[in-house]
């Protein structure tokens, strides 16, 4: 069995464009500055790396002891594999020349890595019946000489240590099904989380462009746009905090008080939005309160308020997915089946591996094996969770921050505003 592991590297997120010059009355408005520079602040996908992993700053586990390092490397490498493609990551993505980098790359490879602790017991395994069986049954020399078993009275009884290759052949379509819908459940899982995060984005978009169109231009209510816009972005991060888990707070406070110190969210909001225990809700509640505070006509608000409503019902989708595993006593039971099967490979390798000297290629072919199934479970694994792997800051702040500050820029600087004079007549209009 062979599994294609295509890897490429990371994406480099352009910075936002820069903004038009305000108006005349641009001193009123509350500025937006600080969506354009989160947005174009670095996060952890913006590093050159190689294979899944970056070289310059893969994580260190000196502490650790070594058959728990690569649960620990697993983890720790998440966060380097929240790939943004363009155009040059796709033309690397489907050159030719992944197959030899991809070979090349096998043993540097997050999923070799991150299987260390497995490999080795499998190694170990694959050893032990090699010695086992040499001390049974005998052994050749460097020179090609027999020897006689040392423990030849023993063999006499036991014989080779073997087990038939019947039963694997039986079992290994079992456990492929289970390893294919395993791996195909978690796809469809960080699959989902993508699409409801595309959904986040057009939403959070139609919320400040319904703001641009329907909020009177007014001081006031200028004001209170800019706050929209400010809870809108407060939102997408604070989903994002959520779903990442309280190592993200600090990151999260900061983004907000860059939102404080810009004069569009006050600081006992954002105190507030730290101490909620549901603080996505808490930034839909503040977007609903500046729609109530708004001079809208009702037929108006009503059209901004469904496109909150939808970031709601996006909301429980994703908390649907985060507290929702795979039925356990499914990846329990694969996991446990393809232990016993690649714990017992070596001992039905070891009798059609006879050509080799004293059997030892069943090592290396019990590694191929084991390290192509373990891998296909860990894909699995890894992708069942899908928004610790998502690159959520790049959508956060370039998808969502960086257009809506474009937006409410180019809504002040009036690039938006029909003059019918610049016109003379209905047909120069329509052309």
């Amino acid at each position: 069995m062979i599994v294609a592991l295509s890897t490429a590297g990371l994406a480099l997120l352009a910075p936002p464009m820069p903004r038009a010059a305000r108006g005349a009355g641009a001193a009123l408005v509350v500025p937006r500055a600080p969506f354009a520079k989160m947005a174009a602040e670095p996060n952890p996908s913006n590093v050159p790396c190689v294979d899944e992993i970056c070289d310059d700053a893969e994580p260190v586990k000196e502490d650790i002891p070594w058959y728990k390092k690569g649960s620990a490397y697993a983890e720790a490498s998440r966060q380097y594999r929240r790939t943004v493609y363009m155009h040059d990551e796709w033309v690397k993505h489907r050159s030719s020349e992944r197959f030899f980098r991809n070979v090349r790359t096998i043993g540097s490879s997050g999923v070799a890595q991150s299987l260390g602790t497995e490999l080795s017991f499998v190694t170990g395994t694959a050893i032990f019946c090699v010695l086992i069986n040499m001390l049974l049954t005998g052994y050749q020399d460097f020179s090609g000489v027999m020897q006689e078993a040392p423990f030849a009275m023993v063999g006499k009884y036991l014989g080779p240590i073997s087990l038939p290759a019947l039963p694997f052949t039986i079992s290994m379509p079992a456990l492929s099904l289970l390893l294919v819908f395993r791996t195909n459940t978690g796809y469809f899982r960080w699959n989902e989380a993508r699409t409801l995060w595309g959904g986040i984005i057009n939403s959070c978009r139609n919320v400040v462009r319904q703001a641009n169109t329907y909020f009177p231009d007014d001081p006031r209510n200028n004001a209170l746009k800019g706050r929209l816009a400010a809870n809108t972005a407060a939102y997408a991060k604070a989903l994002r905090n959520f779903l990442r888990g309280p190592t993200n707070d600090e990151v999260l406070r900061k983004e907000l008080y860059e939102l404080v110190d810009k004069g569009v969210m006050d600081a006992a909001q954002a105190d507030a939005c730290m101490a909620a225990s549901n603080r996505p809700m808490f930034c839909l509640s503040a977007m609903s309160a500046n729609i109530r505070e708004a001079d809208l006509n009702p037929i108006d608000r009503a059209r901004i308020d469904s496109s909150i409503t939808t970031l709601v019902d996006l909301t429980g989708a994703n908390e649907r997915i985060f507290k929702s595993p795979i039925p356990l006593v499914y990846t329990r039971h694969t996991a446990r089946f393809l232990s016993v099967f690649t714990v017992l490979l070596p001992f039905a390798l070891w009798p059609v591996m006879g050509s080799s000297w004293n059997h030892w290629a069943t090592v290396p072919a019990t590694d191929v094996i084991a390290f192509f199934l373990f891998g296909i479970e860990e894909i699995g694994i890894q992708i069942e969770e899908p928004f610790s792997i998502l690159p959520l800051e790049a959508l956060c702040n370039g998808a969502i921050a960086a257009t809506m500050d474009e937006m409410i820029a180019c809504d002040e600087a009036g690039k938006f505003d029909f003059d019918p004079k610049k016109f003379s007549s209905s047909r120069e209009l329509v052309k």
